[in-house]
């Protein structure tokens, strides 16, 4: 059974994404979101995932149950991209057929593939308050997260260049019908859309006639956790050398393609400078072929967030090569630590670094501009001191976990006032 909850006289919200804290950017923020509400008095939120990570709480349940339903989970991803329409058929849809909707007043869905059927969330939507946060562009494509240079979106998903790839991952073709499935139920249903940035929000209304406007909540960062660290005792605790200039990457995944990485890596081997390098992500031993001829230290993924603000704060510089972001919490992150970055300015990411004030940006793509940009912070510490101190005051004035939670509490009262009101 998914979705279960007891009742009580708080105000519930089933908090939906693929995965916890673990499983990058979108799992981060919702789980961020559950532990915000649970702070409060007023609410009682369980946090639902398909992909169940070593960082969930009490609070974080298995959204398809135990082991034999996992394995049914297993059946439906596999047979849904067999017929070409991937997360379209999951567990949940036939749960739901069968059941009543759960005693939750509020379900906030966030990233769904590989965890739920945009027809489950159709049908709830009929029933039950639903907010959905957009984290990417996978809610109005034919189920692509990053369109890149495809540009049939626009006119009607078809002859997919991704086809093969996860997360859709099929031969069949049907991308079509799952856009214009999405598109219809963001039409025609009062599901509240949120997005993170400006320019997810122009990209979303280029497709989709909401039926609800969109609201942006920029992501948040936990001030408590990523703040400015003494460089020179965080680099002693870490056994980093205090004489060397520290580039940073970070991904989930090192050599994820949307990341850039791979870019920033030919920036720093065409740079004739010689940084030490900390790349922070997933990376298989026999990948590491991607470092020759850098001095580099790679941590695999972290999954301690103390951990990884003082590896953030350690650096100098953070190369965030991105080349699809709609928003990018890894950029505030640093930023909170006192490490500005040198970015593409791909996506939201020019919404989050101000060019030449708290951090670079360089057109998407651009490898020597990457280059550029090293030299001139490396011949320039002063450079990256303004920028430090002025990068903090920006994550101060924008992106606090207190403005986070105050903007949702602000929806979730408009959601239920107008929902009680039309029962």
């Amino acid at each position: 059974m998914i979705l279960i909850n007891q009742p009580t006289s708080k105000i519930t919200i089933a908090i939906v994404s693929k995965s916890d804290s673990t499983g990058g950017g979108a799992g981060k923020i919702a789980a961020g979101l559950v532990k915000l509400l649970n702070n409060s008095v007023h609410f009682k939120c369980h946090h639902w995932v398909s992909r169940f990570g070593i960082n969930a709480d009490w609070h974080t349940f298995k959204l398809h149950g135990g082991q034999w339903l996992s394995l049914v989970q297993g059946v439906f991803v596999t047979f849904s991209r067999m017929i070409g329409l991937p997360d379209f058929l999951t567990p949940e849809l036939v749960i739901h057929l069968l059941r009543k909707p759960e005693n939750y007043s509020i379900y906030h869905f966030h990233d769904i593939s590989f965890t739920f059927s945009p027809m489950s969330l159709k049908w709830l939507a009929k029933r039950k308050p639903v907010i959905w946060t957009f984290h990417d562009c996978s809610p109005f494509t034919g189920g692509c997260i990053a369109p890149m240079d495809c540009q049939a979106l626009y006119s009607g998903c078809r002859h997919c260049p991704q086809l093969n790839k996860l997360p859709l991952g099929t031969s069949i073709d049907l991308t079509g019908y799952m856009q214009r499935y999405k598109l219809n139920l963001l039409n025609q249903l009062p599901v509240i859309p949120i997005m993170p940035s400006r320019w997810l929000v122009d990209q979303a209304k280029r497709v989709v006639k909401f039926k609800i406007e969109p609201i942006i909540i920029p992501n948040f960062v936990d001030l408590d956790i990523y703040k400015p660290l003494d460089k020179n005792a965080v680099r002693n605790i870490l056994g980093l050398p205090l004489d060397r200039f520290i580039v940073l990457l970070s991904a989930t995944s090192l050599l994820d393609y949307h990341k850039g990485n791979h870019l920033a890596i030919d920036a720093i081997k065409n740079s004739g400078t010689n940084p030490l390098v900390i790349a922070i992500g997933k990376l298989e031993q026999h990948q590491n072929y991607i470092f020759k001829s850098l001095d580099v230290q790679v941590t695999g993924y972290i999954y301690n967030d103390q951990l990884l603000a003082q590896y953030y704060a350690a650096a100098d510089v953070f190369l965030y090569p991105t080349l699809a972001d709609s928003f990018g919490c890894v950029a505030i992150e640093t930023m909170a630590c006192g490490t500005p970055a040198i970015a593409f300015a791909t996506g939201g990411v020019p919404e989050i670094i101000e060019h030449g004030k708290t951090g670079w940006l360089v057109k998407t793509g651009d490898v020597q501009g990457l280059v550029d940009a090293l030299h001139y912070v490396i011949d320039h510490p002063d450079v990256l001191e303004a920028w430090r101190i002025a990068g903090l005051q920006c994550v101060k004035e924008r992106y606090t976990k207190e403005q986070f939670l105050a903007a949702h509490l602000k929806i979730y009262q408009k959601v239920l006032n107008n929902y009680h009101a039309n029962l």
